[in-house]
């Protein structure tokens, strides 16, 4: 009954994988299956049996840690590890064997790149954004540090000063005893704020409409709205050490604006993309700190300006290189206020 069992979560998991054309004309799907059918044959029942609602429910029931040896697996003539296996085989057919992946602030994997144990969750990994363009201030090159110095000012000997503490100082204070929130959203479509303002506490919100399980912030709690159901299983936001991080779990991009996603010498608002499965640090807390010490203002930005705050559009992008001029104009989007205790 036991091996039944088994058998019947393989097949199951193996009816979800994912084979492409070049796979095929290549050869790799045969050496795909023989690596991936050796792995999973090796799993427990009980991981099998996370992996199968994972797959099956594409992360909308993220499911248990899937926790094995930090190893390498042979796979055609290169060796990979068995998370990026089966983010390959169950999410990513066209993931490249550089690709990026970022554990998600849930997982045991979370920021404990060291240990000799891993979790090979599919869903409990992201995949990173390019890098960054253009890149924050203080790591510009050489010849834009001058000019941007030139026109700014710098610290000691010219070079722009760290702090590397910033983020303690976000969602870290207390009131009477009690933990205070880190960030407050907003959610507004077009120029009309719907809902309350919902408060932040734990390290990372999902925002949602439709999730199996799911707790956070619904949007579908809200009256009807068609072009809200887009968003589906939505994003989650993500305090972070380094700063705060947007990882889309929806079926489609999202679009994000911050202070530090900006060159203050910028001619134009940086909306960056998020395709679904990645992640991006929408705000960095050491460049934050370094534009609040040198007074800076992107020159995009007139009026008043909140140098603390992070706008989100689901699916729909705005500003100098959409129709959509501002972000007032797009269906839906969130306002995301970060609690700066001052």
């Amino acid at each position: 009954m036991f091996k039944s069992k088994r058998s019947g979560l393989v097949r199951r998991l193996w009816r979800s994988r994912l084979v492409t054309e070049s796979d095929v004309r290549t050869g790799l799907e045969e050496d795909l299956a023989s690596t991936a059918h050796a792995f999973l044959k090796r799993l427990k029942d009980r991981s099998l049996d996370a992996l199968v609602k994972a797959v099956e429910t594409k992360g909308g029931v993220p499911g248990e840690c899937v926790i094995v040896p930090r190893t390498e697996l042979r796979l055609s003539a290169h060796h990979v590890s068995p998370q990026y296996l089966l983010c390959r085989l169950f999410r990513w057919s066209d993931l490249p064997l550089s690709a990026r992946l970022k554990a998600l602030c849930h997982c045991q994997s979370f920021g404990s790149g060291d240990s000799v144990r891993v979790c090979c969750n599919p869903y409990h990994y992201s995949r990173l954004c390019g890098p960054e363009s253009p890149p924050p201030p203080y790591s510009l090159s050489r010849s834009d540090e001058h000019k941007l110095l030139g026109k700014f000012g710098g610290g000691k000997n010219g070079l722009p000063t760290h702090q590397t503490d910033t983020g303690t100082s976000i969602g870290s204070s207390t009131s009477g005893g009690q933990r205070s929130h880190w960030c407050s959203v907003a959610y507004w479509e077009q120029r009309t704020r719907v809902g309350r303002l919902y408060p932040a506490f734990e390290p990372s919100l999902s925002i949602f409409y439709d999730l199996p399980q799911g707790t956070g912030l619904c949007l579908g709690q809200l009256h009807a709205n068609q072009i809200r159901s887009k968003i589906g299983f939505g994003i989650v936001l993500s305090r972070e050490p380094d700063g705060v991080w947007v990882y889309n779990r929806s079926q489609h991009p999202v679009f994000v604006h911050s202070p530090t996603l900006d060159l203050p010498s910028a001619r134009g608002l940086s909306v960056k993309r998020v395709m679904p499965g990645f992640s991006l640090k929408v705000f960095d807390f050491e460049c934050s700190s370094w534009m609040t010490e040198h007074g800076i203002k992107p020159e995009t930005q007139e009026g008043p300006w909140d140098p603390h705050s992070i706008r989100i559009s689901f699916a729909k992008g705005w500003g100098p290189c959409y129709s959509r001029q501002f972000i007032t104009s797009c269906p839906c989007w969130l306002e995301v206020l970060l609690n700066t205790h001052r």
